[in-house]
């Protein structure tokens, strides 16, 4: 009987109907255990299937057994047939490739197929149970689903594994029953008694489940379902207990086997005690009532009916099953304990194969925890190896490698070679050069070449994967050629060995990071894709969609940005912290690139912490490289002289790195410490920078040189490195995997260009570098590339070319003030003055059919304009008081009138009144130079009513009015001025902040005008 929660189910009734117009919703019922989350949600159930809805059912299992990602085996046959529970066990035949996340895919196309038109309700109870792997297929499911008319209904006890779920749901919190529904409660079974109530509620806490028991058996708490249970005939009782002790997927046989009686008694039994809920596949245990009945076995007997369960199990079970029980009973004796780690073994092989890679690792981490106890396991070291390789597969690469070496160590005292080279293997991790520490360093090296040595010919997976490791190595090194790791690609794919070959491409990759190969790679990225999919290998396709992804990044391909969108899902698809760390670096890149600076470098240190977590060892030098790109892109890149000095100490970073030595020296060239800079960039210079081997922070390393040599003005260095740079022009500068950007290349050649003292041919790659940066929508590197091409227009000095140049760095300081580039700005606009400074004289000329101005080597031509007429004479007269109707002069009349009528004398009296009194009041603040001014234009309107007064004192006639005259002025002015700004706007505001129009109008001068 149902009672109360009708805000909740008017929530979960609002959920359905938006879910009808074919948006997935996704609900999250949250509450403490016995508060009624079931109850509220079969009711809920049973409206949604008035409204049209097909409502299917799953439940987690907390105490083990469950097989890979439970409950969904048994959720999507009834959704979709058995096509949708095959697509998780492994390769069937199908056209899915094995890999986990294709797996993944290829379920939620089938829902969407299937459940295009039809109203779905999946209620998934209990999954604060859920293990990681179900978590990740139901996440997966709830982002890929969204255009179905579905409601999925999550039901949980509060717990934090369900925090991204419930962003994007809804979450009904449940609350225990108040008086009010508690009295509604026991009305309904017939208790009308208030005060019963009353007590009843503030004994059970509001909880429905115990108050319903409370009601059926008369006690109250926790202690009615053990009291109830322990009324029952122990008969009963033991059919119960071993009931709950199978779990989600016992059936009555089994039970009946394990208590020696038959199915119907079995049956009978369990109905009549009033305890389990019917289902339409057997009986369900509450949580409270399964741990009441396994409290009936003392400790002994449940570790003899967990045994009995195993055996039982051994030949109808799945492994996951046997694997729980036989844990369960390891405690028992060492026997038990080695019956429990093959258990976990089998478990683990299956489990791997239905995806649910996590759960295969703890158990194999229990296994190796019960190996401890038995010392003379024969298996010891492969399971150990197991183990790692599981821990690999869920993409825990730190807890990989600390497991690959217990592994290595345990397999060396076997003198098994197969053993050892898979776990030598397992130590090189998934990266190249993952071992910064020398030391540790050569003794990998070392054992990985014993163990390729030791290995028998026939061993040839084994033999080409050690073989492309240790060339990948040596190619990074810079010891050996390149060809060599080709080479022993080549000899992998021959094998046919597809596990082989993903993990070689990715390797080689690694090794061919130098811009040179970026065509190759791709093709290396799209190759191991396809092989490490045809695996069943979903870290090595992940990480090639990782290299496809930086490597489109690294050739400014516009295709990145979707590379990178699927890379970001399927990280989070399979929960690969290390992938998804790189995926952050590159938001990181992209706020640099938007110019959201400020915001690029908050990022940064949450980045650099997600790194350290991850134990990726390039984290401090990622974070180095954006820390450095922003604050050089602004102009403050001198204030990180210490902490760059000190990246470069870090013992992780990698002993043939010299990106950080010439970003050192840059960073102290800048801040003015010119000798220091050239120390430290000495040792680059003695091997010779077209020496250095070319690596993925090269490109960046060259740029760096450039910058430095601009500054130390060193032309050598600067064409030295141009000279390499040039067949990479158009491409962006980024360190490492695209995790920083500075800007296109070609802007470093305009650069060295200028240092070498060719400003032609500067002029040239920045206008080149403008258009790239705009290409690659790099904002801040545009509006550098637009300010350092106005420093080679100046260098050049062509006609024209200071007009040009005052306008980009005007353009640039204005878009580095939306940029967080503050201090730019500031130089820019400091540079632009510099180029127009006040005492540099000007020329206007007026030439056949125009005008033309003049300013040192600057030129700006403007037409034949009627204010550049008045202009003319105002800039001819500087600090002059002049009407507007003497610069009309005959040029606006239309009909002869008086020269001032009555509304024109009236201003002019006006003015003359205001005029004299703020001289007083300028001569009493002792503003001697406003007196002047300002008697200045009172003496001008003087005359100017007395030259309009004739014989007899009537006013002389003049083509139009002052009025007229003032507003022909102001406009033809204003209309001139806007032409000299569209073509010089430095010009332009000076002159602007200089005219002033009106009736009378005035030119004061920042600088001498001559007018020919």
């Amino acid at each position: 009987m149902f009672v109360g929660r009708d805000d909740e189910l008017s929530v979960l009734g609002g959920v359905r109907a938006r879910a009808v117009h074919g948006r997935r919703q996704v609900v999250v019922v949250s509450g403490d255990a016995g508060v009624g989350k079931t109850w509220l949600c079969e009711r809920a159930s049973e409206l949604a299937e008035n409204d049209g809805f097909d409502v299917v059912w799953g439940r987690c299992w907390p105490h083990g057994g469950a097989p890979a990602l439970w409950p969904w085996p048994t959720v999507l046959p009834q959704l979709t047939g058995q096509a949708g529970a095959d697509l998780l066990v492994g390769d069937t035949g199908d056209d899915v490739g094995p890999e986990r996340f294709a797996r993944f895919a290829a379920v939620a196309d089938l829902l969407a197929t299937s459940r295009r038109d039809k109203r779905t309700m999946i209620v998934i109870d209990d999954v604060h149970h859920a293990d990681a792997s179900t978590l990740l297929l139901t996440r997966f499911l709830v982002h890929a689903l969204d255009r179905l008319p579905l409601v999925l209904v999550l039901v949980a006890r509060p717990h934090p594994q369900l925090a991204e779920l419930q962003r994007d749901a809804t979450t009904v919190s449940l609350r225990p029953f108040g008086l009010r529904d508690t009295t509604t409660l026991l009305t309904a079974h017939g208790l009308e008694d208030e005060s019963a109530a009353r007590v009843l509620w503030r004994a059970t806490g509001g909880s429905p489940l115990y108050l319903t028991r409370a009601v059926g058996h008369g006690v109250t708490g926790q202690d009615a379902i053990a009291n109830a249970i322990g009324r029952l005939d122990p008969r009963v009782r033991r059919i119960l207990a071993f009931g709950a002790l199978l779990g989600v997927d016992g059936t009555t046989g089994e039970v009946a086997a394990l208590v020696g009686e038959s199915p119907g008694a079995v049956a009978e039994a369990v109905g009549g005690s009033g305890l389990l809920d019917r289902t339409e596949d057997g009986w369900r245990f509450h949580d409270l009532v399964r741990e009441a009945a396994l409290a009936v076995f003392d400790h002994a007997e449940l570790l003899d009916a967990h045994a009995d369960a195993a055996v039982l199990l051994a030949s109808t079970g799945n492994p996951e099953r046997i694997a729980h029980h036989a844990l369960s009973a390891a405690p028992r004796s060492v026997r038990d304990a080695e019956i429990a780690i093959n258990a976990c073994r089998k478990a683990a092989s299956s489990l791997r194969r239905g995806y649910a890679y996590e759960q295969a690792a703890d158990l194999l981490d229990r296994a190796v925890t019960l190996a401890e106890r038995v010392q003379t396991l024969p298996s010891r070291a492969e399971l150990l190896i197991e183990r790692a390789e599981a821990v690999l597969a869920c993409g825990r690469l730190v807890n990989a490698r600390a497991a690959f070496e217990v592994a290595t160590e345990a397999a060396e005292q076997t003198g098994d070679s197969v053993l050892l080279a898979r776990a030598v293997l397992g130590l090189g991790g998934v990266w190249v050069h993952e071992h910064r520490n020398a030391t540790v360093r050569e003794r990998v090296l070392a054992q990985q070449r014993a163990a390729l040595r030791s290995l028998p010919d026939d061993e040839r997976a084994l033999r080409c994967r050690l073989a492309v490791r240790l060339a990948a190595e040596a190619v990074y090194e810079g010891g050996a050629p390149e060809q060599n790791v080709l080479h022993a690609l080549d000899q992998t794919r021959a094998i046919g060995d597809d596990h082989a070959l993903a993990e070689a491409l990715s390797l080689t990759h690694h090794a061919l990071l130098a811009p040179e190969h970026a065509e190759r790679r791709l093709s290396l990225a799209e190759e191991q894709i396809t092989a490490a999919s045809a695996a069943g290998d979903g870290i090595l396709a992940l990480f090639g969609l990782l290299w496809l992804t930086a490597d489109r990044y690294l050739l400014g391909d516009p295709n990145a940005e979707a590379a990178l969108t699927e890379l970001r899902q399927r990280s989070a698809a399979l929960g690969v912290a290390t992938t998804g760390y790189i995926v952050a670096c590159m938001d990181v890149m992209k706020l640099i690139r938007a110019g959201r600076l400020t915001d690029a470098e908050q990022a940064a240190g949450p980045c650099l912490q997600q790194g350290i977590d991850v134990g990726d060892a390039d984290a401090t030098g990622f974070y180095g490289a954006q820390l450095l790109a922003v604050r050089w892109l602004q102009g403050r890149d001198a204030e990180l002289a210490d902490l760059v000095a000190g990246t470069m100490a870090s013992a992780s970073l990698a002993v043939p790195e010299y990106g950080f030595r010439v970003s050192m020296a840059m960073v102290l060239a800048r801040s003015g410490r010119l000798t220091e800079a050239r120390a430290a960039l000495k040792p680059l210079l003695d091997i010779g920078i077209p020496n250095l081997q070319r690596s993925s922070s090269w490109l960046t390393a060259m740029v760096g040189f450039v910058e430095v040599a601009a500054i130390l003005d060193e032309p050598e260095m600067a064409k030295q490195a141009a000279d390499l740079i040039r067949p990479f022009a158009a491409v962006p500068v980024m360190p490492s995997l695209g995790v920083a950007c500075v800007g296109a290349a070609s802007r470093a050649l305009g650069l060295a260009a200028l240092t070498v003292g060719d400003p032609h041919e500067a002029v040239s790659y920045f206008e080149q570098a403008v258009a790239d940066n705009l290409r690659l929508g790099h904002l801040p590197a545009t509006a550098l590339s637009r300010a350092q091409l106005a420093e080679a227009m100046i260098a050049r000095g062509r006609p024209g070319d200071l007009a040009k140049a005052r306008s980009l760095l005007v353009e640039a300081a204005r878009a580095a003030r939306t940029m967080d580039m503050a201090e730019r700005a500031d130089t820019w606009l400091t540079q632009a003055d510099s180029l127009d400074p006040p005492d540099s004289p000007a020329v206007l000329r007026r030439l056949d059919g125009g005008w033309s101005i003049h300013i040192g080597q600057s030129v700006v031509a403007v037409p034949d304009l009627v204010g550049m007429r008045y202009l003319s004479v105002l800039l001819g007269r500087p600090g002059e008081d002049v009407s507007a109707l003497d610069l009309a002069g005959a040029g606006v009349v239309d009909a002869r009138q008086e020269v001032l009528d009555d509304t024109a004398v009236d201003a002019y009296r006006t003015r003359l009144r205001d005029l004299s009194d703020a001289i007083d009041n300028a001569e009493a603040d002792a503003d001697l130079g406003l007196v002047e001014r300002l008697r200045w234009e009172r003496e001008a309107l003087t005359a100017e009513l007395t030259s309009a007064v004739g014989l007899g004192g009537r006013f002389r006639g003049f083509p139009d009015s002052p009025e007229r005259a003032r507003t022909a002025v102001r406009k033809a002015i204003k209309r001139a001025l806007d032409v000299i700004a569209e073509a010089d706007p430095v010009l332009g505001g000076e002159l602007r902040s200089g005219v002033s129009t009106g009736l009378v109008c005035r030119y004061t001068p920042s600088r001498q005008w001559r007018v020919e």
